[in-house]
């Protein structure tokens, strides 16, 4: 088709509104925007892998640079932001800087009614979906949730995992969701939940507010209490819910526990011994720590598919040396010459 729309200008146009999205939009420039995604089917994943390589780029600059001597290949040079004006990346740089997203974002619309779906995300699989309400949602590694197709769809299970939602509003309809014994509700916002086995269920809110109640049986009300902007839920299986479950965090805790998004690993002090556990979730290959390093602290950001980058920067940090074959990497220590 001689007209038919060259795929450059679709991603050109696409990250046009990626970028009026991130400072906001009015409601013409909405309505605008849904019928530019409604007339071609290609649009809406070109829109998305713009969302979500704006969301890198933009984090990029926010986490600072990547550690050197990851052997992860160049990372992209974070610019400065000046306080009237964003960074905006080119073109080439966010199609190009997607690259650094773990493996594969995209789209799906649900047009399902009447059954539930279930969601899945494969072993380093980060998937980006917009649901038939217009929230989106992320999914981190290894990540399953279902979700309700009967009635307006606005109920979600966390099976395991991690996921990222943007909750657009729907009427006086809040969605819900379903995690670790507990029952959430947002109406409008952005939020983080983690549930895995063996660690506390998590939920940091980034926009909006979070209503979270925990039944407490057939007789009795069940507790309840809300979560703002900048407050996360740490809660561990079977523990009741209170306040003090809940406590305040900085900009740059929410960053370091959303970083996955962008297909990054970030810690703040957390042991080796932990640290490599966090990177069994993102592929095969298993980094095993010698115990005399294993209570050693780390801090930085890692891309989370790059296992053995990750082992070398830790070696070197902590003097020791790394080692392997196959799919396990060795952090050993350096033994002295008369050990």
């Amino acid at each position: 088709m001689a007209d038919r729309e060259r795929a450059a200008d679709i991603d050109d146009a696409a990250i046009d509104w990626a970028a009026r999205a991130e400072r906001g939009l009015s409601d013409t420039e909405r309505t605008e925007l849904d019928r530019w995604l409604e007339s071609d089917p290609r649009r809406l994943g070109a829109y998305v892998r713009a969302q979500a390589a704006w969301i890198h780029a933009e984090r990029a600059v926010a986490l600072g640079a990547m550690p050197e001597g990851t052997g992860a290949g160049e990372a992209e040079q974070p610019e400065p932001i000046t306080p009237n004006r964003r960074h905006r990346p080119d073109r080439r740089m966010i199609l190009g800087g997607g690259a650094a997203i773990a493996a594969s974002v995209a789209a799906v619309a649900f047009v399902g009614r009447g059954r539930v779906r279930t969601l899945e995300s494969g072993v380093g699989e980060i998937r980006k979906l917009a649901l038939a309400d217009g929230t989106t949602i992320m999914l981190d590694t290894d990540t399953k949730v279902d979700v309700a197709g009967a009635g307006d769809g606005r109920r979600l299970t966390l099976q395991r995992g991690k996921i990222f939602l943007d909750v657009a509003r729907r009427g006086a309809r809040a969605l819900g969701i379903d995690a670790g014994g507990l029952a959430m509700e947002m109406a409008e916002g952005a939020v983080g939940i983690q549930a895995m086995a063996g660690l506390p269920l998590v939920a940091l809110v980034a926009k909006g507010q979070l209503t979270v109640s925990q039944s407490d049986g057939l007789f009795r009300a069940p507790r309840r209490l809300d979560l703002r902007e900048y407050q996360e839920l740490s809660l561990a299986d079977g523990a009741p819910l209170g306040a003090g479950a809940i406590r305040a965090i900085a900009a740059s805790e929410r960053d370091r526990f959303l970083a996955w998004r962008d297909g990054m690993i970030s810690f703040g002090g957390e042991t080796l011994a932990t640290a490599v556990r966090a990177f069994d979730r993102y592929g095969t290959v298993r980094i095993v720590v010698d115990p005399e390093l294993a209570a050693q602290k780390i801090t930085g950001l890692f891309r989370a598919d790059d296992p053995r980058g990750f082992a070398a920067v830790a070696a070197a940090s902590f003097g020791g040396i790394v080692s392997g074959q196959g799919e396990i990497v060795r952090i050993l220590a350096k033994k002295s010459p008369s050990a």
